[in-house]
């Protein structure tokens, strides 16, 4: 049983020399000897708490981003997503029509427009960017790790794994800066809290409230190719209902007892479900309800419907 994250790390590291599937990092370095690939996001925090990770990204610095299509195009399917994202969609030759793309990106920086909004940023590729510039960019630390595949080493410039060790979600750098940048992450942020268990530190915790006012907030309608037309004076909200609708969804799913802790704790009820905090003081009677009022009342029910107990009978 692999009981650290460095042992879990290196793990993950061994695989992608040995799997088959990941031939082509070898093949990338061999054929390019300035190439440097890098595993980031998601999988790196997840197989560093032996969490099931599926959605492999990598970072490639030191290759141009046409001599790397042309790497990837000579070993299966690729295809470029935006002109300044730098982020190709790879199936290599052999893997199922319907398996899920690896996303391979260079280095990027992102400048917000200020606006708030989600993906509301000015991207830019450049392969010669250091790693440490592009892992400044994102979210929180956990999130802004990186395997480098040919080192077998860990890049965590805002120490991450530390946070890991310690259960907490911490913005990278300034929260402030970071929930402006986008206001979406602060309902990420009470996700993975519930996903992961962990406490929010509060520096962090006090910038996603102080954000959460501005949840709600609408702008004039913007034109995409998919809208040719809009009816005048359309509004649409800075951040899509549908980015709050996923995060509620997977923060509940999760653990919905903490979630309604979290959400409320952060103002996110007060702000996108106002009509729960009625729940709050408002009595039943003690004959049929001793455990108070109808708020408790909801919290204990959702214990009862997440307990293992329940699972185990229902599914």
């Amino acid at each position: 049983m692999l009981e650290t994250p460095d042992d879990r790390l290196a793990a993950l590291g061994a695989r992608l020399e040995s799997d088959p599937s990941f031939a082509f990092l070898r093949e990338l370095t061999a054929e390019h000897a300035d190439a440097e690939a890098y595993l980031v996001g998601g999988i790196v925090r997840d197989a560093s708490l032996g969490r099931d990770a599926k959605d492999y990204d990598f970072v490639v610095r030191g290759v141009s981003a046409d001599a790397l299509r042309a790497f990837l195009a000579a070993r299966g399917r690729v295809d470029l997503v935006g002109r300044n994202f730098g982020v190709f969609k790879f199936l290599p030759s052999g893997w199922p029509e319907d398996a899920e793309a690896i996303d391979i990106a260079l280095p990027r920086t992102e400048h917000a427009e200020g606006t708030g909004g989600y993906r509301d940023v000015d991207v830019q590729s450049d392969p010669t960017l250091p790693i440490a510039a592009d892992l400044a960019r994102r979210d929180f630390t956990i999130n802004a790790m990186a395997w480098d595949v040919r080192n077998r080493t860990l890049i965590d410039p805002f120490n991450g794994r530390d946070d890991l060790t310690q259960r907490i979600i911490r913005a990278v750098g300034n929260p402030s800066e970071r929930f402006a940048e986008d206001r979406s992450r602060t309902l990420r942020g009470l996700r993975f809290a519930a996903q992961l268990g962990f406490d929010i530190e509060p520096a962090t915790m006090a910038a996603i409230r102080a954000t959460m006012p501005t949840i709600n907030e609408q702008r004039p309608a913007r034109k995409t190719h998919e809208q040719l037309t809009l009816l005048p004076g359309a509004l649409e909200y800075v951040t899509p209902r549908e980015i709050v609708a996923r995060e509620l969804i997977k923060s509940f799913d999760a653990d919905p007892v903490r979630s309604m802790d979290l959400w409320d704790d952060a103002g996110a009820i007060a702000e996108l479900m106002p009509e729960a905090l009625a729940m709050k003081g408002c009595a039943q009677p003690d004959i049929y309800h001793s455990e108070g009022d109808v708020w408790t009342h909801t919290r204990l029910a959702l214990a009862k419907l997440s307990s293992p107990e329940y699972r185990a009978e229902f599914g």
